[in-house]
């Protein structure tokens, strides 16, 4: 299919659809179960209600029966202020009454959570994607959904299509994250899908368990929900200053936190019984599942689903930093989401595959662990009876179209955020050169001219090149070296990957040692680290720098074979017998980009100090997501100090180096404010810009001379 949509959409993938799935059976005892946690969940909101009514009719009894003898108790002694505070030991229970019974009624009139309305698919533009999800439930036994929804979630969800309403029937609508799209194979996407229906063939189960699940979330909701009033109570709380009102005002906060605590117990109440069943549930989709895509893809998926978790993590809190740095938002999240997954370090993928074995079920959860769902999944041993693995975007006409539209929604309706061109960010579906930038590219010249390990040989220093002067001997010898050089290129592939990883390593290091430092609390595990501590992130620090040392010590050999590779191919060039014609590079120019390369080598370590402290800066005020502390503050302030020693203390000697501009600003500068850090990016990224065009310019024209020499 093209991506354009204007071929015939490629049917043959549902003839890869070979056999059908066995049902799993249930027994009587299990629908008998499910019968009565039902009758359970529908009895606690019951309860809340009788909860509510008792409160009602104590506050009631309490101002109708218990004023007079408040008022008659000591009689009248001791004068007007024994009537006050009969008058106060009346009036604090009845105010707490009233308020805490509008706090527990409250609840049962609480609207849903505004979310963003999914994008419905037109079966009409993307045939395959109707087709393909028709069989599926065909070889489930389910029945099909009569729309298919798409959002911005990595998740997928079969539901009645207007909540109760639609329980008497089978008027099923499918919601498909994108996310998951953009990052899965439709083998894995298939699997997906016949789970959710593989819910609905069990009719009686699903709509119970539907009845279940809304109870569950409903308790959840109003338990942890804040809205208006619960603000004004706490500001209320928070600005009052007499204290006989104060007493008030906080017995009326207990009374409430009472109330809430109320809703809490009932809620882990529903989820203990509840759990168990929506669990079995959980594992009987899980069969189908199986059966359809087999043991090993089963697991296969749940592991990418866990490090797509933490991609999208990861995404949401750079997509953070750069609305609050620039006011601008990557305009297609699924395609950002799955850049970012195949750019996640390959030791945080392993720690990642390593840990998931170790989470287990608890007796709150509504889902199995991955850990006990993949051991399931071993123990069925299934082969599976669809084995495509082509990208599940190629059920799409076009899957760009709604990945980005759907972006818009979510920005739109899910944050309430108006966009217009100006805020969006374009994200190319290709791979990143960078995902903090949104930008993408391919392997530079210079990137393959040097076998994939440029950065670890920066900065180059070139000495300045002369003509051949033996013609034919250098000719030789730039050969044999080019071959010997293709010949390794494979081994020193992973070395730059361990040079990248160690890299992230010493950030991480770096900005959880600045957070430390300041006091703000960390997750060691989100940094990298054994132990929050200063200790600790000083020795990630240490240890990621010595790998650094270490991967650019082991190719010190590498090193000067490629530095006398380069050496050949300019001597070649410049010599009397070089190219001539439209692609010849006057001598004049050799030289020139020789120049700037040798003077940019003298600026490159202020460069990449300045571009690991925007990068540190970066991670630290990702922190801003889980809220703004004073610690955090003074993280970013004096990780903003630092920055301000590398602009107002620039080498005299590079003031006139090229590239331009460097890490300096315009003007010396006593605080960096937005404006001034959103100027040192851009001059950063420029520098490298121009430093990566003079290395390209001059690998093209040594590749030009080992052309001439072939």
């Amino acid at each position: 299919m093209s991506a354009n949509g204007t071929e015939s959409p490629d049917y043959s993938i549902l003839a890869e659809f070979k056999g059908t799935i066995a049902r799993p059976r249930t027994s009587v005892l299990y629908h008998a179960c499910l019968f009565l946690i039902a009758g359970t969940m529908l009895a606690l909101p019951v309860i809340y209600l009788a909860m509510v009514g008792l409160l009602a009719w104590i506050t009631y009894h309490h101002a109708v029966y218990d004023w007079a003898p408040i008022m008659r108790f000591g009689g009248f002694a001791g004068g007007g202020r024994v009537l006050i505070v009969k008058f106060i030991v009346y009036a604090i229970p009845l105010f707490a009454g009233i308020v805490v019974l509008f706090f527990m009624f409250k609840p049962l009139l609480a609207k849903p959570a505004r979310q963003a309305q999914p994008l419905a698919m037109n079966p009409a533009d993307n045939p395959l994607l109707y087709a393909f999800i028709s069989k599926i439930c065909d070889i489930v036994g389910a029945p099909a959904p009569n729309r298919i929804d798409m959002d911005c979630r990595l998740n997928a969800s079969a539901s009645f299509r207007r909540g109760f309403r639609s329980m008497t029937g089978n008027d099923l609508v499918l919601t498909i994250g994108l996310p998951l799209v953009a990052n899965l194979s439709t083998r894995e996407l298939a699997g997906i899908i016949a789970h959710e229906f593989g819910h609905f063939t069990q009719g009686a189960g699903m709509r119970l368990s539907y009845l279940i699940r809304s109870i569950n979330f409903w308790f959840a909701r109003v338990a942890y929900q804040r809205d208006a009033w619960d603000q004004a109570l706490e500001n209320w709380a928070n600005r009052e200053q007499d204290f006989r009102v104060l007493m008030i005002v906080w017995s009326v906060q207990i009374a409430v936190w009472f109330s809430r605590l109320i809703l809490k117990t009932l809620m882990l109440i529903g989820h203990i019984f509840a759990g168990f069943m929506l669990r079995q549930m959980e594992y009987d989709a899980d069969a189908y599942q199986i059966q359809a895509v087999g043991s090993e893809t089963f697991e296969i998926t749940h592991r990418k689903l866990a490090t797509l978790d933490a991609a999208v993590t990861q995404t949401y809190k750079l997509v953070k930093v750069q609305w609050e740095k620039s006011r601008q938002l990557p305009d297609n999240l699924s395609e950002l989401i799955r850049q970012t997954h195949e750019n996640l370090p390959p030791g945080i993928l392993q720690k990642i595959d390593d840990t998931l074995g170790l989470h287990r079920t608890s007796l709150f959860d509504s889902h199995p662990s991955a850990a006990d769902r993949i051991r399931r999944g071993r123990m069925a041993g299934a082969p599976g009876i669809f084995h495509d693995d082509r990208p599940a975007s190629s059920l799409f006409a076009s899957f760009e179209h709604p990945a980005r539209f759907v972006t818009l929604l979510h920005y739109a309706e899910d944050h309430g955020i108006p966009i217009t061109d100006k805020n969006l960010l374009r994200v190319e579906s290709t791979q990143p050169e960078s995902v903090r930038g949104y930008s993408t590219a391919s392997k530079s010249v210079a990137d393959e001219y040097f076998l994939g390990v440029l950065p670890l040989l920066m900065p180059l220093q070139i000495a300045p090149p002369v003509p051949s002067v033996n013609y034919e001997a250098d000719i030789t010898e730039l050969n044999q070296l080019s071959t010997g050089l293709q010949q390794i290129a494979g081994q020193l592939a992973p070395m730059t990957g361990q040079y990248e990883e160690a890299s992230l390593e010493l950030l991480q290091a770096r900005a959880a040692l600045r957070l430390l430092e300041a006091g703000a609390p960390i997750q060691p595990e989100a940094f990298g680290l054994a132990e929050a501590t200063v200790p600790s992130a000083q020795a990630a620090e240490s240890e990621a720098t010595d790998t650094r040392a270490a991967l650019r010590h082991s190719l010190r050999e590498i090193s000067t074979a490629l530095s006398r590779r380069l050496q050949l191919a300019l001597a070649i060039r410049l010599s009397d017998k070089g190219e001539s014609g439209p692609n010849f590079v006057p001598p004049e120019r050799v030289h020139e980009l020789v120049a700037e390369v040798n003077r940019a080598a003298d600026d490159y370590a202020k460069q990449e100090q300045a571009g690991e402290a925007l990068a540190v800066f970066d991670r630290v005020a990702a922190m801003k997501s889980e809220g703004e502390t004073p610690a955090l503050s003074r993280a970013l302030e004096a990780q903003k100090q630092m920055m301000h020693s590398l602009v107002n203390d620039p080498p005299a000697e590079t003031v006139n180096a090229v590239p331009q501009p460097g890490v300096r600003l315009a003007r010396q500068l006593n605080h960096l404010s937005q404006g001034d850090l959103a100027s040192l990016q851009q001059n950063h990224a420029h520098w490298f810009s121009n430093y990566q065009k003079s290395l390209d310019q001059l690998a093209e024209i040594a590749l030009g001379a080992e052309k001439i020499s072939l």
